[in-house]
């Protein structure tokens, strides 16, 4: 059984993120809806790229990346060949 997607913030980018601590592992999930309300809260400011989670703010373990189902919604440059 493969562990769940963890997400932990660089301490570079903790002033990005309120409410966020820098340095402690969270399920993914959890970072994910903790955004989410800072972007409601900010009126739609998104990450980098538009992308809920900016990959280079934030280290990632565990989860099965491979076996996820693809969104539509998925950029094209994250899309697999």
């Amino acid at each position: 059984m493969e562990s769940p997607r963890e997400a932990r913030l660089k301490p570079e980018y903790v002033g990005l993120y309120p409410g966020l601590t820098a340095q402690i592992w969270l399920p993914a999930k959890e970072v994910a809806e903790h955004i989410i309300a800072i972007v409601r809260h900010e009126r739609g400011r998104l990450g980098q790229h538009g992308r809920l989670i900016a990959e280079d703010h934030f280290e990632f373990r565990g989860g099965d990346r491979g076996d996820q189902r693809r969104s539509r919604n998925e950029r094209w440059e994250d899309r697999g060949t």
